[in-house]
């Protein structure tokens, strides 16, 4: 097998005019984890057009690093390569002669592999393109800096108020490092603000193509995550980390253009604000998905503690122009006008959840599916009855429902794939199982004394 990309010849000289004596090549898994193996300059050739061997076993780990029952990727499951994708290739400049890149999973004999998020993601890419579209997407997720107390406690780096600069200057040389980090790897960084939860930030960089954004964001979260090692910090992305502290989200910007790049398309010709007939439609399909996309965008137990009434955490089916309550929104005026959707965190694997995404957007077009009137309130303040005569239903309450959902959704399961899907399912269910047979403090501290 030889990797056919003709960018191949150009990342090895990258390699070589860039010094680099460490080659991570990259994965990330379907609990979006990143998974690497260190190459030396001996071996860039054969890595670079031939890939590295990993095993589709490892994809059948879940996050507690454990093969759940229902595994079949077993110690026979042979091989995969992979393959590094010249596109992602960066420099890490927070580690002395060390580069990166993402890879493409692929079969042995150098063919497509259908296990691979990222090749699901490229054949949503196609599918659009097949309708005349283009996407164009931005990564915008929310993390805490915490400090250690005791051995399972943390606390705040800080308690400064929500987009405050008192947030930004104590939370020196930190910020001022990820940024240049960002843009010393081509990220380019929009901004960084202090988020509302004591400690917690938001960072969003440029838009671009999916598999740019994807990237973009796996760059932003690793250089969050070590950067804050390096202040003597902890940074997280957990969706919730404690009951009474604002979530953590990932909000996905999407748009879409004709194939020429030459327009927006969900931008009415009619004023500066609304979408087109296009736009609505797209809108019209990620609101009829929504509750298999709350099953794979939000995919831990830990999420549905975010996913709260009221809580500026989505819990409800609808959208609105500018409104931060609903699942979906049109932010921006003019040709900043696009679809936010905002249920997801960062408990997922980013590439299968815009693969969904797409699709449940380009299924809306091919139907022509009516979003409905966009709803301009906050239905967090709102009663159950009176949601109900308004027709705004929930999203799913536990994972359990939003897995079922996910699993019974044809179109957003055709976008993860017959081969991913089972897996990811198992992994899921494995952990939701471990949370549910664990006995957590609160139990002990609200009945054993009592009963």
């Amino acid at each position: 097998m030889t990797n056919d990309d003709p960018n191949s010849a150009d990342l090895l000289a990258r390699l070589t005019r860039d010094g680099i004596e460490h080659f991570w090549v990259t994965y990330y898994d379907y609990s979006g984890l990143g998974c690497s193996k260190s190459v030396p300059p001996e071996v860039f050739r054969g890595t670079v057009e031939s890939g590295v061997v990993f095993t589709p076993a490892n994809l059948d780990m879940d996050i507690l690093d454990r093969q759940p029952p229902t595994a079949t990727w077993l110690a026979n499951s042979g091989d995969f390569l992979a393959l590094p994708d010249p596109a992602s290739y960066t420099v890490l400049p927070r580690f002395p002669r060390t580069a990166k890149a993402n890879v493409w999973m692929r079969a042995t004999d150098g063919g497509l592999w259908q296990g691979c998020p990222r090749t699901r993601l490229q054949a949503v890419i196609d599918d659009l393109a097949s309708e005349g579209f283009a996407a164009s997407c931005a990564l915008e997720p929310e993390f805490y800096l915490l400090n250690k107390v005791g051995e399972s406690e943390y606390e705040p780096v800080n308690a400064a108020r929500m987009f405050t600069q008192a947030g930004l200057q104590q939370a020196q040389p930190f910020a001022t490092r990820v940024v240049d980090e960002l843009r010393a790897m081509d990220v380019p960084v929009d901004q960084l603000g202090k988020e509302y939860g004591q400690g917690q930030y938001e960072m969003s960089v440029h838009h671009g193509t999916p598999l740019e954004a994807i990237d973009r964001y796996w760059s932003l979260k690793d250089a969050v995550t070590d950067i804050a090692r390096e202040c003597g910090y902890i940074a997280t992305f957990m969706p919730k980390v404690y009951a009474n502290w604002a979530g953590n989200s990932l909000h996905v910007h999407m748009s879409l253009s004709d194939l020429e790049g030459k327009g927006n398309v969900m931008e009415s010709a009619e004023d500066e604000t609304s979408l087109s007939q296009t736009g609505l439609w797209f809108l019209g399909g990620l609101l009829t998905h929504a509750p298999a996309l709350t099953g794979l965008g939000s995919p831990t137990v830990n999420s549905y503690k975010r996913l709260l009434p009221g809580s500026w955490a989505p819990a409800n089916v609808y959208w609105g122009y500018g409104n931060r309550s609903g699942v979906a929104r049109v932010p921006g005026v003019g040709s900043r006008r696009h679809i936010e959707y905002r249920s997801g965190d960062n408990s997922c694997q980013p590439a299968l959840f815009l693969a969904g995404l797409l699709a449940a957007g380009l299924d809306g077009i091919r139907r022509q599916i009516d979003p409905g009137p966009p709803y301009q309130g906050d239905v967090g303040r709102l009663t159950v009855d009176e949601m109900a005569e308004l027709g705004l239903t929930f999203l799913p309450r536990t994972l359990r429902d939003a897995l079922d959902a996910l699993e019974s959704d044809e179109v957003v399961a055709a976008a993860v794939g017959d081969e991913i899907l089972p897996h990811l399912l198992s992994i899921k269910r494995s952990e939701m199982e471990a949370y549910e047979l664990t006995v957590h403090p609160w139990e002990r501290t609200t009945y054993l004394e009592v009963i």
